[in-house]
């Protein structure tokens, strides 16, 4: 039974073990689907630009993102979905992984999820942004020869100004884009909500999580570093997907008691 509070990372991490126990070679295997599929497109980048002296045009950006969209995504879904079932004790095959790709549905599911959650992190550092790019705007002098005005002596102090809003705007746009990390692990969950009534759930339940998923974060900063090796990876990136989805079961199950418990205290309140 999982606990009513959400647990430490030292918890968490030791849950994912203990689930990993006799299946260390196929967790291994599912994560690496999502890694190699990436690395896979990042490879035909590569040969791509070399052909055009290590510049990427367009076009090639394009297949790029489009690959992340409609592949690597996808793909990636089938993990979280492979590992979410795993660590909650189903027996799956390494096929499963694949699941996002068995009908047009699910496939239509997995695209239009990561289509939401780009444009709303998209909205999000626009809106963050804003201040700064328009700070930025004013400090160019070409702005104000186009309007046929000389450059105010107040712009020279629009120097720091910027660099504030800068670092300022991509702290409340990575924050405001951390509330969304739940809605991978939510659409797996159940296959029949709602894209919106996920990310609705992901942003009220952040609220209270996003603080222990800060910290685990921390706690695994070692493996990430060890991971921009290559090889390392075959070890990290099963537990980086167990850690995720553990985590994530832990703090909607906590969201879930809490509701509960607030509707039963409120249950016979008279108004």
């Amino acid at each position: 039974m999982l606990p009513s509070k959400i647990p430490s990372s030292y918890v968490v991490k030791n849950t994912v073990m203990a689930s990993f126990k006799g299946k260390r070679i196929l967790v291994t295997l599912a994560s690496l689907c999502s890694v190699f599929t990436a690395y896979v497109f990042s490879m035909i980048v590569g040969a791509l630009s070399s052909t055009n002296n290590g510049i990427l045009t367009t076009p090639v950006q394009l297949v790029y993102l489009a690959a992340i969209l409609f592949i690597v995504f996808p793909v990636t879904l089938g993990v979280i979905r492979f590992f979410w079932r795993l660590t909650g004790g189903a027996e799956d095959k390494l096929i499963e992984v694949f699941y996002y790709f068995s009908s047009a549905i699910l496939y239509k599911r997995a695209v239009k999820t990561v289509l939401l959650i780009t444009f709303k992190c998209v909205c999000c550092f626009i809106i963050c942004m804003l201040p700064y790019l328009i700070v930025n705007l004013l400090s160019h002098s070409w702005i104000y020869q186009f309007i046929g005005a000389e450059v105010p002596l107040w712009v020279a102090g629009l120097t720091l100004v910027e660099a504030f809003l800068k670092v300022a705007g991509i702290f409340a746009a990575t924050l405001m884009i951390l509330r969304y990390y739940l809605v991978p692990a939510i659409i797996v969950m159940d296959d029949d909500l709602l894209l919106f009534e996920a990310v609705h759930i992901s942003v009220m339940v952040s609220r209270r999580s996003l603080g222990s998923f800060g910290v685990l974060a921390v706690s695994l900063l070692g493996w990430i570093i060890l991971s921009l090796f290559a090889l390392p990876v075959i070890y990290t990136a099963p537990l980086f997907f167990g850690c995720y989805v553990v985590h994530s079961r832990y703090v909607l199950v906590n969201y879930n008691l809490s509701l509960d418990f607030y509707n039963n205290e409120n249950k016979y309140t008279v108004y």
